[in-house]
């Protein structure tokens, strides 16, 4: 928060988005039931409780992760995994500039990462380190403060997301991390891929769910994602 300029950009929440904001509306991130929800609850990191609360200081950082692989070269077969952070405390038209955006690592290839834990793990000892506090010059108020920072999101598409949660993947049994839908072999024995249709009435073998309704369908609780 050395730049006057940039620490004002960053004010938007403070600032902006509380007088403009209507209730009962979702404009952002900061409407959202999980930002919401720790609003005045004490900051834990593992076993131990902090004494500040969750966005108590008007200048705490809301950032988010996200995680996707891409081919560095023209040929498809080698890939690697960039690591990105986005400041949701910037104006919504300027959070996801690539100017704004930070670029955690790149996780090498030439393969999808077995253990990704293992590569994120410096990231999230920093980010640990920023929920504590760490002494920051304020250079709206010219004075040292404790900045926050707290991730509350992580995304990606569904490949990132189940390397994410270590989950097998869209071709699995039970691919979704949302729902309990089961996938089903195709009829050919020799093709062991698995679909999930909604409808199983015309598929030949018998299965204990005929039909999904997409608006209904089972989701999961935690301890039924954890079993």
């Amino acid at each position: 928060m050395l730049n006057p300029t940039y620490a004002t950009r960053l004010q938007y929440c403070a600032d902006e988005h509380a007088k403009t904001h209507v209730p009962g509306t979702t404009t952002g991130i900061f409407d959202g039931l999980y930002y919401c929800s720790l609003l005045g609850e004490r900051v834990v990191i593992g076993d131990q409780s902090l004494p500040h609360n969750y966005f108590s200081d008007h200048r705490d950082i809301v950032l988010g992760f996200a995680t996707d692989g891409f081919t560095p070269f023209k040929k498809w077969k080698h890939t690697a995994w960039i690591l990105l952070i986005f400041n949701y405390n910037l104006p919504p038209d300027q959070c996801f500039q690539k100017d704004n955006i930070l670029c955690a690592g790149i996780i090498p290839g030439p393969k999808k990462p077995w253990d990704v834990d293992s590569f994120i793990y410096p990231l999230v000892r920093e980010l640990l380190e920023l929920a504590s506090g760490v002494s920051t010059y304020d250079a709206l108020s010219s004075s040292l403060f404790a900045l926050h920072a707290y991730v509350i999101t992580g995304f990606g598409d569904i490949p990132a997301v189940s390397m994410l949660m270590h989950m097998k993947g869209h071709n699995s049994l039970s691919p979704c991390r949302m729902c309990e839908i089961k996938g089903i072999r195709m009829p050919d024995l020799r093709n062991k891929t698995l679909y999930m249709p909604l409808s199983c009435c015309n598929h030949p073998t018998p299965t204990n769910v005929v039909e999904y309704h997409p608006e209904q369908l089972p989701l999961h609780s935690h301890d039924l994602f954890m079993a």
